[in-house]
């Protein structure tokens, strides 16, 4: 079979099978192992809901759409009657074309198919049973079993399923005549990659030309992944070709040229050129190029030079050819790579499509599954072999090479070997992982890159890339640079908090390269932890000794943990390691390790002198150091870095010591500490640390001598009561850190000489509280300080008062001069209100308020963003949030502040008491609020409040949370979803747009958690392709019996058109809600007042006229009362103002307690359904001049219970010939009954068109109410005078309105009845 006979195919492989045995297991693996090589397959699937075309589907996939069907026979096989018919189909289609056949007996014997024993036999028995009246169907299906049986196929026996499908692939491979690559058959954790590198193939794939770098450490499925995509997307290219292992064959002898051999005639489809150096296989290669579309994967390039040798520069690729490489090296594709690899034509098309791929470790869940595959089989695990599982897992760090290498080795291993293997692992990584990873390490191009590496695996993972600079460059490092290489060849990355990180198989494959050294442990270049121990305590050490490193420690809690004792060490205790006579180590130990540079001795005691100890130190930690002083003879004149956290010293050095490279010292913790040491030595000190010295109380003032320092870290130190004057003289010092410093009540004036500080930290000083403090922070001047917020440096960044007890009149009225603020956090202080002179730190970004709780409100801030609510959007849809970005993104952080009320421009919080009535209903439709107090929830604040009902006025919009269950009657669309869309209806005036939504949603907590998100609620006019969000700030907390809030938002869209025909959508996302009821109302802006004249009924006998003026704009018209009768008033429309087409020129409606009258008690009435809610006719043939056409209906309701006091019913009219829609609602206010009617009056005025004779129309009603009757009736050609005023003047001479008037005579007939 050719490729291009399998193209035309849609499906590769038609799948058969009993969906209960193997749908989940077996089958799923075969299928996904087929897809990995690009084969197309249709799984069937008995439990895919079957309609009526489905057996056709199947059919057609089987005649027609695939080359191959797989047939998986399991153990319950032959009792689906449905995978019996389909193996007939099978078999027939077989006969009569080239379609092949494979069986698959995965746990039967063919015999056992052939033959029908076994389960076989019972399906069979079952079936002439139930078929027997149709013996030849049972027939043809035994003799489909046994001719299949006869074909051959895969028989599983008892080999692992994994080769068992690794054997059916090659099958299928063999019969479809693919040339694709093999991948394992089981894989995991590479979907989404490849999907992504699929999406990029696709990507302007007719006319681009692109390239991409699969990057990742050495087994980590670089490889697998590129095979994967290659065997799904051959058959898209003209051309294609993989060349494996690029590195490692280009280093054999015409290696290259074999490369090139392979290239040319992949792509030219086995055609073989004969190629007699590398220079002539680069001019082929660009003749086979330039004139197809070609996919070429380069695997295993570990430089460019590689690829320029292979082919060359200047290749002119086809338009739509795609180039994959896979690397260690991430960098290897670069902008000036590219040019010269390709065209000028295809590198400019090629720059936009250039991409990286990193491949990431596989997480923890994945691992688990890919060990057990190669392990067991399959991903259940015994239970004896659990604890050692997961710790092996653990030890391959997600790298799929170790997992499949590890699960292979101790595939039907004992569980002591399991444990053996891993004490084995703790000591000596696996000689065939390593083999692997050691390629990247090899690859380095000088041993100052190994160095550095081996460095940075025996001290430096976990460190500060700035940290570890600093002390490798003392050691004659190019640190930049050198770290640069190491993560581009993927051995090293930089973490988001700029840390060394290290995979640990990596790290593991360095220190097996410094155990290779030597046999010797004391003739090694680097030691560590155990090691290193072993070295002082025998005093084995040598001069090849460039590193050592222990934690006694961590040395002894880890012993601990082996010995199962317990031993606890307080953190920072003074006394945790007095155990220096069970540990005898001596300073002479290091006596011949004359070129040791990096030492670290954590919690270790030495005995003996000084004086032979390695003096070419650059690095010194000491934690826990139990001197307390350094010791005369000790030579640390090299220093670059002296970390003594947790020391006992009281005193650095007794004398000025001299250290000219020191850079860093850091003395945190050293608790014994009363002085810092003399600085006047120590002219290249950039930072000092001196955090949680709890005894310091006086800093050196040569301390001032420091000009290169940049860092100061006084944090805590709980008995420092000033700080030297000399302090400003710091011209260099950038960030200078006093929080914690409880008694700190002096701040020297000269700290604003300090032109370089940009980060000043004072948070719980008590600057404050001293009345020189309060004098500095009010604006006061002090002849012994003379300092203010105006002397503060102007080239402050960020500055922090958080906790020291500011009013509000300590922040000044003038701060002009910190211009150049850009984060103010003040949390945690007792302030009511924030100084408008904030508004002067026009730079600020960030304002920190937390634990605030006597703030009420922030004025608006120059960060603070205009917010609109709606954003017009092109092809593709895009969101704007209405929510203050600057919450969301932690500029402005408010949490815990409990009574703020206000955002100036943003929020304000107002109890509903402040509203009247009128106000009320405006804003939600609604004519009353239940004013029971209420749980509300601020996230911005995270905190409860309760209070009564408060209204939110946020960002334009206005909400209110109160307690309730129904969808008050006044909103014109509903449902119980979280979506609701609907049609605006066409407008009274051509002007007319809506001015705002009203929505109501009903809701529950799906838990009593506190939500940590909001929910949002969007208003999407899908006509115009608007969209509105709305994600507020605040959410109420239903306490009711029934657990249910209502939420009430009036949304003004004075910012986008919204016209009569519009689609709108009304949508709430409901994180953390149930949605119960869902209503929206609008408004429209046109409100136009018109007065008219009314007939009145009176009580009694008497009819008497009069005139009512009206507002026809009103929500709610009046109820006038007669005896026991209530009528809504009727709205007459003058003809003349009638502007649009169709009209409602009259509605109104009576509610009475008599039964309903049938409707032909007064006339026949056209179109009649009783109980019905839908009334359909089609408009009958009209002969005279037809100036209008009238449309009356009557619909008259019940109520479901006697709780019914409003209510909104809608009317809508369809032309389902023209597929025209008319809406039309109203809202009646009366006391209705189960035993009450209300009837409903409308008359319609139709002109222009929108009913012709022939047309279709439908009238529905929407109602909470039962509908009893509905019917409607139409009229033509009917001349209405310029005032229409009494009944004669409307087109009352219909059925209609023998019916109308009847049902007035008959009510009020009746009016002596009580209405119930």
């Amino acid at each position: 079979m050719t490729v291009s006979e399998i193209s035309r195919c849609s499906y590769h492989v038609f799948l058969s099978f009993r969906g209960e045995d193997t749908r989940k297991s077996f089958t799923d693996h075969l299928y996904t192992a087929l897809v990995h090589l690009g084969i197309q397959i249709f799984r069937d699937d008995e439990e895919i809901e079957r309609g009526n075309n489905i057996k056709d589907e199947i059919e057609k996939a089987i005649l027609h759409h695939s080359k191959i069907s797989i047939v998986v026979f399991s153990k319950n096989y032959a009792a689906s009657t449905w995978c019996l018919n389909e193996l007939v189909m099978i078999l027939e289609h077989k006969k009569s074309s080239k379609h092949s056949v494979l069986p698959v007996f995965y746990d039967v014997d063919p015999s056992q198919v052939k033959n029908q024993t076994g389960s076989y036999a019972e399906a069979f028995t079952q079936h002439e049973q139930n078929f027997k009246s149709e013996t030849n169907m049972v027939q043809r299906w035994r003799n489909a079993l046994k001719e299949v049986a006869d074909i051959g196929g895969m028989v599983l026996h008892d080999r692992h399923e994994s080769q068992f499908i690794q054997d059916i692939v090659k099958e299928v491979q063999n019969k479809l005549h693919l040339i694709s690559l093999y991948v394992p058959p089981y894989l995991v954790g590479i979907d989404s990659l490849v999907t992504q590198i699929n999406q990029w193939l696709e990507q302007d794939g007719a006319n681009k030309v692109g390239s991409v770098t699969i990057c990742g450490i050495g087994g980590i499925g670089k490889t697998t992944i590129a095979k994967v995509v290659y065997n799904q997307n051959i058959l898209r290219f003209e051309g294609y070709s993989f060349l494996a292992d690029v590195r490692e064959t280009s280093q054999d002898c015409n290696g290259l040229v074999r490369l090139q051999r392979q290239l040319i005639s992949d792509i030219l489809k086995g055609k073989s050129h004969k190629i007699y150096n590398i220079d002539n296989g680069i001019n082929k290669i660009k003749e086979v190029v330039c004139c197809r579309r070609v996919l070429l994967v380069l695997d295993d390039v570990d430089e460019l030079e590689k690829i320029r040798k292979l082919m060359g520069t200047q290749i002119p690729f086809h338009p739509g050819s795609k180039i994959i490489i896979t690397s260690r090296n991430r960098c290897l594709l670069n902008a000036y790579f590219i040019s010269q690899m390709f065209d000028s034509e295809a590198s400019t098309s090629c720059g936009g499509l250039s991409k990286l791929f990193e491949v990431k470790e596989l997480a923890s869940s994945e691992s688990l599954q890919l060990f057990n595959w190669y392990a067991f089989g399959h991903n259940s695990v015994p239970e004896s072999s659990v604890a050692y599982e997961r710790s092996l897992v653990k030890h391959c760090g997600g790298l799929p090479l170790a997992l499949q290498v590890l699960g292979s080795s101790l595939s039907s291993k004992s569980v002591s070997s399991w444990k053996s293997a891993l004490e084995k692992l703790e000591e000596i990584p696996d000689s065939k992982i390593q083999k692997i990873l050691r390629i990247s390490y090899d690859s380095l191009e000088d041993d100052h890159d190994k160095n550095l590496f081996l460095d940075i695996v025996c001290l430096f993972i976990g460190k500060d890339r700035d940290y570890t600079t600093t002390i490798l460059d003392g050691c004659d490092y190019y640190t930049i640079i050198g770290i640069e290489n190491l993560v581009g060849k993927s051995l090293l990355i930089i973490n988001e908090r700029n840390k060394l990180m290290m995979h640990q198989m990596i790290r593991d494959m360095g220190r097996e390269i410094i155990r290779q050294e030597s046999s010797d442990i004391g003739k090694r270049s680097r030691l560590w932890h155990k090691n290193a121990f072993d070295v002082i305590r025998e005093k084995i050490g040598s001069r090849t000794v460039k590193c050592l490193t222990i934690n006694l420690k961590g040395l002894l809690e880890d012993k601990a943990k082996r010995t199962n004792t317990t031993l606890h060490f307080p953190k920072h205790s003074k006394s945790q390691f007095l155990m220096a006579n069970d540990v005898d180590m001596e300073t002479q130990a290091f006596a011949k390790m004359k070129r040791l540079k990096l030492l670290q001795l954590d919690y270790v005691r030495l005995k003996g002198d000084f004086k032979d100890f390695p003096k070419r130190l650059r690095w010194l930690r000491w934690h826990g150091f139990w001197m307390q002083s350094f010791p005369v003879d000790f030579d640390i004149n090299e220093l670059v870095v002296l970390d003594m956290r947790n020391s006992k010293l009281k005193q650095v050095w007794k004398d000025t010591e001299c250290l000219p490279n020191l850079k860093i010292l850091n003395l945190n913790h050293s608790h014994s500490l009363l002085k810092t040491p003399s600085f006047s030595g120590l002219p290249s000190l950039e930072k000092l640390m001196l955090k949680d010295c709890i005894n310091l109380v006086e800093v050196d003032q040569s301390i001032g001598e420091l000009k290169m320092l940049t860092f100061l870290n006084l944090k805590d130190c709980t008995s420092l009561r000033k700080l030297p004057r000399t302090i400003g003289s710091l011209i260099s010092l950038e960030e200078l850190i006093l929080s914690g410093c409880s008694r700190l009540d002096d701040v020297p004036r000269e700290l604003h000489n300090m032109e370089s500080l940009k980060v000043l930290n004072l948070d719980e000083t008590a600057i404050y509280q001293s009345r020189l403090g309060l004098q500095w922070l009010l604006l006061k001047r002090s002849k012994g300080l003379g300092f203010s917020w105006a002397s503060l440096p102007g080239s402050l960044v960020k500055l922090s008062l958080e906790s020291c007890k500011l009013s509000d009149d300590v922040i000044p009225n003038d701060l002009c001069n910190l211009a150049s603020l850009k984060s103010l956090n003040l949390s945690r202080n007792p302030i009511h209100y924030l100084a408008e002179s904030l508004k002067e730190l026009t730079k600020l970004d960030e304002l920190v308020l937390t634990s605030c709780t006597e703030l009420q409100m922030i004025p608006k801030l120059p960060f603070l963003p205009n917010v609109s609510g709606f954003s017009t959007v092109s092809a593709v849809k895009s969101f704007r949030s209405i929510l203050p970005c600057f919450f969301s993104s932690k500029r402005c952080v408010i949490f815990g502040c409990e009574k703020l009320t206000e955002v100036q421009d943003i929020f304000k919080l107002e109890p509903i008491e402040n509203f009247d009535a009128e106000e009320i209903r405006r804003l939600f439709n609604v004519n009353s609020v239940n004013k029971n107090r209420v749980q509300l929830y601020n996230c911005l604040t995270d905190n409860i409040m309760l209070a009564t009902p408060q209204v939110l006025q946020e960002c334009g919009i206005t909400s209110t949370f109160i307690l309730g269950s129904e969808v008050p009657i006044g909103y014109k669309h509903r449902t119980n979803e979280h979506r609701i869309s609907f049609l605006l209806p066409t407008p009274s005036h051509p002007d007319e747009k809506i001015r705002w939504f009203s929505l109501c949603i009903v809701f529950s907590l799906d838990s009593d958690q506190i939500l940590d998100l909001p929910p949002s609620v969007y208003i999407f006019n899908e006509t115009k392709r608007t969209t509105g969000r709305y994600c507020s700030s605040f959410i109420g907390i239903p306490k009711t019996n029934d657990n249910t809030m209502l939420w009430l938002i009036h949304w003004p869209v004075t910012d986008c058109q919204f016209e009569g025909g519009d689609l709108v959508s009304c949508m709430i996302v409901p994180i953390h809600l149930r949605i119960r009821k869902f209503g929206v109302t609008y408004e429209s802006e046109h409100n136009i007042r018109y007065e008219y004249g009314f007939s009145y009924l009176s009580p009694g006998d008497e009819v008497a006229p009069r005139n009512i003026k009206m507002d026809l704009t009103k929500n709610l018209l009046s109820l006038e009362s007669y005896g026991n009768v209530k009528v809504q008033l009727c709205s007459y429309i003058e003809e003349s103002k009638v502007v649009s087409s169709p009209k409602v020129l009259y509605d109104y409606g009576i509610i009475t307690a008599f039964d309903p009258m049938p409707f032909d008690y007064y006339g026949h009435y056209f179109g009649n359904q009783a109980g019905k809610t839908e009334v359909s006719l089609s408009v009958p043939p009209n002969f005279s001049r037809k100036i209008s056409c009238f449309l009356n209906s009557i619909i008259i309701f019940s109520a479901k219970n006697d709780n019914t006091n409003e209510f909104l019913p809608f009317l809508e009219i369809v032309n389902e010939t023209k597929g025209t829609k008319w809406t039309y609602s109203k809202h009646f206010t009366g006391i209705l009954g189960t035993k009450n009617t209300l009837y409903w009056f409308t008359c319609w005025d139709f002109r222009g068109g929108e009913l012709e004779a022939g047309d279709r129309i439908t009238l529905r009603v929407l109602s909470d109410l039962s509908v009893l009757e509905f019917g409607i009736d139409l009229v033509f050609d009917y001349d209405l005078d310029d005032n229409p005023n009494s009944f004669s003047q409307l087109p009352w001479m219909s059925e209609c309105f023998k019916y109308l008037l009847g049902a007035f005579i008959y009510i009020l007939s009746k009016s002596q009845k009580r209405l119930v």
